[in-house]
């Protein structure tokens, strides 16, 4: 299963402006570590190390500079790869492949690094579909209102938080008491539809992205009555439509999951 995956593109890429000239170029052939990389096209392959100084003041939701020092981390939950595969260095590998980035880049943990992210979508009285996205500060793409899953907590907690703090942040007391109504009751359901790696620009060779990605769906007297207020790190909310020109320019690789 794992060769059938398509090679990543966005963990390649320097969309987000953290990592302007911080990624090697890896061609779409040699991204896979069964690819013996010297080579006679590619004879060198040469990694930018990149961790942000906010990663390395090791805030409370980051690892320790060195690996090594993180206890069990073979043993570390992944979607992907259980053990982890563990490099001599006691840095994890990507099991999807080279990105041209050693480190942990923007990521606080070495490995798999946990997001939810909650589609909620509705249908239209024309037929057609929404979901609710954000606009992320950081890129100023639209995206999925998901976030870091906190150590400890139960990913249906996550799903329900992240998406008040970026897309239901009313300040007004009201709007905010019907929102809590309606997200109680929204988020009492809801369908897994993915779980496993996610093509994000973060990603590094030691540090990736992994989501549990849920559906739930809204009937229309619910969504008419939405306040849609965006929040923490969002510049933008609103509905997006469930089509092609729309989807293409989400982030990361969040248009497969809205198409799951």
């Amino acid at each position: 299963q794992m060769e059938a995956s398509p090679p990543h593109v966005a963990s390649r890429s320097e969309a987000h402006p953290a990592y302007h000239g911080k990624r090697a170029r890896v061609p779409d052939d040699m991204v896979p570590w069964e690819r013996s990389w010297p080579s006679y096209k590619h004879p060198n392959y040469l990694p930018v190390e990149f961790t942000s100084e906010v990663v390395l003041a090791q805030p409370p939701w980051a690892d320790p500079s060195d690996a090594r020092e993180v206890r069990g981390l073979a043993q570390r939950m992944s979607f992907e790869q259980s053990p982890l595969f563990i490099l001599a260095d006691g840095r994890p590998r990507n099991p999807r492949g080279r990105t041209g980035t050693t480190g942990r880049g923007l990521l606080g943990k070495w490995g798999p690094n946990h997001v939810a992210d909650p589609i909620v979508m509705r249908q239209r009285a024309d037929g057609t579909l929404a979901f609710v996205a954000i606009q992320r500060r950081d890129t100023l793409q639209w995206a999925i209102p998901g976030g870091m899953v906190d150590p400890g907590e139960r990913v249906s907690a996550t799903l329900k938080r992240e998406f008040a703090e970026e897309a239901a942040a009313s300040t007004d007391a009201a709007a905010r008491a019907d929102m809590e109504r309606a997200l109680n009751r929204i988020f009492a359901t809801g369908e897994p539809i993915y779980e496993g790696y996610v093509d994000d620009p973060r990603n590094t060779d030691n540090a990736w992205i992994e989501t549990t990605a849920h559906l739930f769906l809204v009937d229309e007297a619910t969504a008419s009555k939405f306040t849609l207020t965006s929040g923490d790190d969002a510049r933008a909310v609103k509905w997006i439509a469930v089509d092609e020109s729309s989807l293409s320019a989400l982030y990361a690789d969040h248009r497969r999951l809205v198409l799951k």
